[in-house]
């Protein structure tokens, strides 16, 4: 029987990875709702822990956020989803841990 996957969306070269999403579009909606969890909290707390005070902090966590939820909206492959919100909550982190340090 197929794989819920598409034959050109390609699988990551990470074993780890490959585990996780393999069947990630069957899987698609238990993830989203994961990474919303996380980008919306992360954002949420990267704001309230000093981003408000910093226009270029805001416009750090703006955008990569507003990146992440409109592919989520645009209904995009996976990959492009997981790959935008890893990247928001990577900052997200960066900001927070920066704001509590400096």
């Amino acid at each position: 029987m197929a794989h819920a996957h598409s034959d050109d969306e390609k699988l990551s070269n990470i074993g780890f990875l490959n585990k996780l999403f393999y069947d990630h579009n069957t899987n698609r909606y238990g993830i989203i709702s994961i990474l919303l969890l996380f980008v919306g909290c992360g954002g949420g707390i990267a704001v309230g822990l000093g981003a408000l005070d910093s226009v270029i902090q805001l416009i750090m966590l703006v955008l990569p956020t507003m990146v992440a939820l409109s592919m989520i909206l645009a209904v995009a492959p996976m990959r492009v989803i997981v790959t935008t919100s890893i990247i928001a909550f990577a900052i997200d982190v960066l900001v927070i841990i920066y704001n509590l340090v400096a």
